[in-house]
């Protein structure tokens, strides 16, 4: 071991200053990117642990936190802590009835009761404790950020004809790029439907925060078959026309620029119309039924008198007398029935369309610079152009081509309405998440080209090492006999002093006396190095 520092020191000592300066630079940036690697490698990762809570509810969070010395951020309404332990924290708040509700109370406003507490207070803290439980359940569903429920429990009557009926009405605001279907809403109908008694699925309305009314083609299961069919064939036909407009724009300004809202109405009456006509054949016609009636009369007749009815018939009055006279009497009758030609036509109306609304909304402009992204006014607001008139007239046109009718023109059985309007989109959301997958993007990318940096620069450190150690090895192991003869050819006078006193010396030390006379320098604090160590 004390050779091999022996060989560092020398070698250390055969470097010119330039060389030292380099070395030891490179090893302080290699250790600087290196403690830097392990310090990024090494960090924490935090995860939310909750958003959107009230101050009230942040505040308690944060105090246990610090009275646990557990390690936690707050960012504005959001906590975060370690992703480890993130689960862990989650059920030991929830354990100790400190996790956030969003300031939404349910059945706890029962937890404390007065005594001076009214029916009419009972009745109101009911109802805003069922409101609650039911937020709670319906923010629990993947994709929902927020919900508000609203419930009317009228009041009971002593007749039930004059009872109001239970309405429910709820707010949901989705995800960043979440989406909810038919069958989520439905879920939620349902859910609060059996939870509040008396509510009936039809009686609750679910709208969106732009104020769309999700549960509008909502059908409840009670409804008939066929309707659900009918009402699954215009559902399905819309979806098709949707889809339709949507690609023929989306290939002109981009399926991300647009947003296509149709309604699709569709006549389901079963119409049926049957036509005869009777056409006079060319030929002798073929006989149903032939009828003859022929009456003679000859002879005097008779006369009845008397009053009409059963009185006539009594015996007593007068009879009915014989007129003198001739009476004659002739009838005649010949009826024949024959088969004719008949054409029965009979037209029967599949479903068809009633009406067609069609608005769509289009996003405008924005300017970009040379990198590609969008440029922003000294205020940092994105510069926004809108569509020009003659752009808007043009993708009105698609969408009439779309839906397969032409403007201006008037239908006997179907109405079109189609509308187009340039709209600028909010798209806050979008940019921030786009600017967080950039700034994730360019720490990774850093990181790793730190590590490569490091890595090259202690692998090029290393490699000088080994091959200055080696360099220095193979120049001691060269055979004496070699390097004698030169050194015979150029003596230097202190080596031909010990000569000539007899002294013997060995290649090494006829080597070392070279080196102190070429580099007088270096041997001086080569010795000082030493009388300091002693």
């Amino acid at each position: 071991m004390g050779r091999f520092f022996e060989q560092i020191r020398a070698l250390w000592l055969g470097w010119t200053s330039a060389q030292r300066i380099t070395i030891i630079g490179g090893g302080i940036l290699s250790l600087i990117i290196l403690f830097a690697l392990v310090f990024y490698l090494t960090k924490v990762e935090y995860a939310d642990l909750y958003t959107n809570i009230s101050p009230e509810e942040a505040g308690r969070i944060t105090s246990k936190f610090e009275d646990d010395k557990q390690p936690y951020k707050l960012d504005g309404t959001t906590i975060r802590v370690p992703k480890a332990d993130r689960d862990r924290l989650r059920l030991k708040l929830a354990g100790e009835k400190l996790a956030p509700t969003g300031g939404i109370k349910g059945w706890e406003l029962f937890d404390t009761t007065k005594l001076t507490m009214t029916d009419y207070e009972r009745r109101i803290n009911y109802l805003r404790a069922l409101q609650g439980e039911l937020e709670r359940t319906i923010k629990t569903i993947e994709g929902i950020e927020d919900v508000r429920v609203l419930l009317v429990l009228p009041q009971k009557e002593l007749f039930i004809e004059k009872e109001k009926p239970v309405t429910c009405s709820i707010k949901i605001r989705l995800k960043p790029y979440a989406k909810i279907d038919k069958e989520q809403v439905q879920g939620i109908i349902n859910l609060v439907s059996f939870a509040v008694e008396g509510l009936f699925p039809n009686n609750v309305t679910v709208i969106d925060n732009r104020g769309r009314i999700l549960s509008e083609d909502m059908v409840s299961e009670r409804e008939d078959t066929l309707a659900l069919k009918q009402l699954a064939l215009q559902e399905d036909e819309r979806k098709k026309l949707e889809r339709r407009i949507r690609e023929k724009l989306g290939r002109v300004i981009g399926h991300d620029k647009i947003e296509v809202i149709v309604k699709y109405e569709m006549l389901f009456d079963r119409q049926e119309t049957r036509l005869e006509k009777y056409t006079v054949p060319g030929f002798e016609q073929l006989k149903i039924s032939e009828e003859k009636i022929e009456e003679k009369f000859k002879g005097e007749g008779v006369k009845p008198e008397g009053v009409p009815g059963i009185e006539t018939q009594i015996p007593g009055y007068k009879e009915v007398v014989k007129t003198p006279g001739p009476v004659e009497y002739d009838k005649k009758e010949q009826r024949v029935n024959y088969y004719v030609d008949k054409e029965e036509t009979t037209i029967v109306k599949a479903p068809d369309i009633s009406k067609v609304s069609v608005a769509v909304l289009v996003d405008g402009v924005y300017e970009l610079d040379e990198k590609g992204g969008i440029r922003r006014d000294k205020k940092g607001v994105p510069i926004y152009h809108p569509r020009t008139i003659d752009e808007m007239e043009k993708f009105k046109n698609l969408v009439w081509a779309a839906i397969g009718a032409e403007e201006g023109k008037e239908y006997i059985e179907r109405e079109y309405i189609v509308n187009v309007e340039n709209v600028q989109f909010d798209r806050t959301q979008e940019w921030l998440e786009q600017k967080r997958e950039k700034e994730g993007l360019r720490r990774r990318t850093m990181m790793m080209a730190g590590a490569g940096v490091a890595g090259f620069i202690f692998l090029f450190i290393i490699i000088a090492i080994l091959f200055s150690l080696l360099r220095m090895l193979t120049r001691k192991e060269m055979k004496p006999e070699i390097l004698i003869p030169e050194r015979k050819e150029e003596v230097s006078p202190l080596a031909a002093r010990f000569a000539t006193e007899g002294i013997a010396l060995s290649p090494e030390e006829l080597e070392a006396l070279e080196t102190a006379e070429r580099r007088p320098s270096l041997v001086a604090q080569l010795i000082r190095t030493w009388l300091g160590e002693e």
